[in-house]
C-alpha cells in the first residue's frame, strides 16, 4: 500500500505532471474509507489499490465528489486551514490510481464511474481484478468463523496442548519423515497431502475474508527461495484494523485446528482407545510433524509470513518491510559514501521505532536464512542430486526401485528449483 506523502515526494523530481485548472470540474470513482489515526486509508476494491492519505486530503477529495471545481476546494481548504494545498500533486496520484478523472467543464451531470465517456485522463483506470471463489456464500463464511466456531476450535486446541503436556511422545520427531518401506508411494502421498494442506490453508483466508465482505485471489508466489501458496487480501484495507486479525490469522488456527485433531488421535492411539493401521499412523505422522513446522514457518518474521502482517497490522506500520530494507540501505549508507540515502522523514516516530527493532529481527532472520541454506540445503540437495542421476544412469531395469525412487525425488524437488528461479528473478528485477 503506497503512502501519499511518499509518493507526492517521487511526483516532484517527475517531468510529466498534468496540469489542473481551477475551473476543473472532478470525477471521484467509488472508494471506501478507513480512519487509521491522523490518516485515512482510502481504495477501491474492483481494483484492489489502496492508499494512506492526511484526513485533510480527503476532506479535498470530498469536496471534488460534491462538485466543487479545484479552484474552489483550494478556496476551502485555504479559508479553513490557512493555507494553500499542494492539490494538483494530489489529484496526479489520484488520477494515476484510478480515483479521479479531469472533465470537462460544464458536463459535470451524468458523469458516473460507469460512464466516463466525457473524462479526459493522461491515465487509464486500472483493470478490475479477476477474484477467485467469489460465488462462495457470505452467510455460510460467517458461520464457519463465527464466536461459537471460533470458541469451539479453541476449546480443541486447548484440549491438545493438555494431551502433549500427558504425553509428550504424541509429537513427532524428525523420523516422521523416514519411512523404511514402501518409500517412493510415501513420499509421494506426502507431497499430495502436503498441496492439499496449503491449498486449505489459503481457502481458510480467503473465506474469512469473505466473511467480511471482502473478495480475495488466490496465486503462488516465494519468500527468499521458498516458493509458497499466498492469498492476496488486499481488500481487508477497506475494514477496520480490529476486523483485519481474523483474516490474517485464518490459515494458522486452520493449521492448528487440524493440528489438534492428529494430536488427540494419536493420543487415543497410544492409550488403546483405537487402534491405528501402520500404514495409516505413519503418514498421519508425517502429516503432522508437516502441519507442525508449517505453523513453525509463520514464526520466520524476516519475510511476509501471516505472523508477519499481524504484527505490521498491531504496529499501524503500512509497508514495515519495505521500509525497514530502506532503513538499512540508509544505514549502509552511511558507511558507503556512494549509496544515495533514501528520505523517510515521512514515517511517523512510532513507525520508526518499530521499524529500528524490526531491522534486528530482519538481518538475524536472513543471516540464520541464508546460513541454513549453505550449510544444509546445498549439501542435502547436492547429495539427493548424485543419487538422482546414479538411479537414472542404472537405468529402470537393472535396478528399477531406485530409479522409480529417483522420479519421486525429481518431482519432490521441483518446488523447490521454481522457488529459487522466482527468487532469482526477482533479484534481478529489483537491480534493473
Amino acid at each position: 500500500m503506497l503512502n501519499i506523502t511518499e509518493f507526492l515526494a517521487l511526483l516532484k523530481d517527475s517531468v510529466l505532471m498534468s496540469y489542473w485548472a481551477t475551473d476543473t470540474l472532478v470525477a471521484v470513482y467509488p472508494f471506501t474509507r478507513q480512519p487509521d489515526g491522523n490518516e485515512v486509508v482510502i481504495g477501491q476494491l474492483d481494483t484492489a489499490v489502496f492508499l494512506v492519505i492526511p484526513s485533510e486530503a480527503l476532506e479535498l477529495l470530498d469536496c471534488l465528489a460534491i462538485g466543487m471545481t479545484v479552484g474552489q476546494a483550494q478556496l476551502f481548504y485555504q479559508q479553513k486551514y490557512d493555507e494553500v494545498p499542494d492539490i494538483e500533486d494530489l489529484l496526479n496520484l489520484l488520477e494515476s490510481k484510478g480515483f479521479v478523472r479531469p472533465l470537462i467543464a460544464g458536463n459535470f451531470m451524468e458523469i458516473t464511474a460507469t460512464n466516463p465517456s466525457h473524462l479526459i485522463s493522461r491515465h487509464r483506470k486500472p483493470k478490475s481484478l479477476n477474484y477467485h471463489f467469489v460465488n462462495f456464500p457470505q452467510s455460510l463464511a460467517r458461520k464457519l468463523f463465527s464466536r461459537p466456531m471460533l470458541v469451539s476450535s479453541g476449546v480443541l486446541i486447548g484440549l491438545a496442548i493438555c494431551a502433549i503436556a500427558v504425553d509428550p511422545a504424541i509429537i513427532p520427531d524428525w523420523n516422521a519423515y523416514f519411512f523404511p518401506k514402501n518409500w517412493a508411494l510415501m513420499s509421494l502421498l506426502l507431497m499430495v497431502m502436503g498441496f492439499l494442506r496449503v491449498f486449505l490453508h489459503e481457502m481458510a483466508h480467503l473465506i474469512a475474508a469473505r466473511s467480511l465482505g471482502i473478495f480475495s485471489r488466490l496465486g503462488i508466489s516465494h519468500r527468499l527461495w521458498i516458493l509458497v501458496a499466498e492469498t492476496d487480501m488486499t481488500g481487508i484495507w477497506a475494514v477496520p484494523r480490529k476486523q483485519r486479525y481474523l483474516p490474517l490469522l485464518a490459515g494458522p488456527l486452520l493449521d492448528a485446528i487440524s493440528s489438534s485433531v492428529l494430536l488427540l488421535v494419536f493420543f487415543a492411539d497410544n492409550r488403546g482407545w483405537i487402534l491405528l493401521p501402520g500404514l495409516i499412523g505413519q503418514l498421519g505422522q508425517a502429516i503432522l510433524l508437516t502441519y507442525l513446522l508449517g505453523i513453525l514457518w509463520q514464526c520466520y518474521f524476516f519475510v511476509r509470513t501471516d505472523f508477519y502482517y499481524v504484527i505490521a497490522n498491531f504496529f499501524r506500520c503500512k509497508n514495515l518491510m519495505k521500509d525497514t530494507e530502506i532503513f538499512l540501505h540508509n544505514q549502509l549508507g552511511q558507511i558507503i559514501h556512494s549509496i544515495r540515502q533514501v528520505d523517510q522523514s515521512h514515517i511517523k516516530a512510532s513507525e520508526m521505532r518499530v521499524i529500528r527493532v524490526y531491522a534486528i529481527v530482519w538481518l538475524l532472520g536472513r543471516a540464520l536464512a541464508f546460513s541454513s541454506l549453505l550449510f544444509i540445503g546445498v549439501p542435502v540437495f547436492w547429495n539427493y542430486c548424485l543419487a538422482f542421476f546414479t538411479a537414472l544412469g542404472s537405468g529402470i531395469q537393472i535396478q528399477h526401485y531406485k530409479f522409480i525412487d529417483a522420479l519421486i525425488i525429481g518431482l519432490i524437488f521441483i518446488p523447490q528449483l521454481i522457488g529459487f528461479w522466482l527468487w532469482i528473478t526477482s533479484r534481478r528485477k529489483a537491480k534493473g
